[in-house]
């Protein structure tokens, strides 16, 4: 997937809300980014580590999610751990508060 449009970015990330909601929900581990790629793969979302890391540092920007980013100092890269749902990200999801930038189904 080259070139994302702004609406693929909306509903991906409402998407990745609800993952990380619903695992907060049930109490399992806390995702990472590679976790969430996969799963986002099996849903039928033709996605990619680094769009979805580009994704959780937007929604880590905008107070909806947080979590432990950290960069491996031999390649460069980056990885994204322990993602958690902020209250501004739970009430997007319960219906209580809006995002233009995140579609809910």
């Amino acid at each position: 997937m080259s070139g994302v449009d702004s609406q693929t970015k909306k509903r991906l990330r409402g998407v990745i809300l609800k993952l990380v909601y619903q695992n907060h929900e049930r109490q399992k581990h806390r995702l990472d980014d590679v976790t969430l790629t996969g799963v986002l793969e099996r849903l039928h979302f033709d996605v990619y580590v680094n769009l979805v890391r580009e994704l959780l540092q937007d929604m880590g920007e905008r107070e909806l999610l947080k979590f432990l980013e950290e960069r491996n100092r031999q390649h460069g890269g980056v990885s994204i751990r322990q993602i958690q749902i902020r209250p501004r990200g739970r009430d997007i999801i319960e219906g209580t508060a809006a995002d233009p930038a995140v579609y809910v189904e």
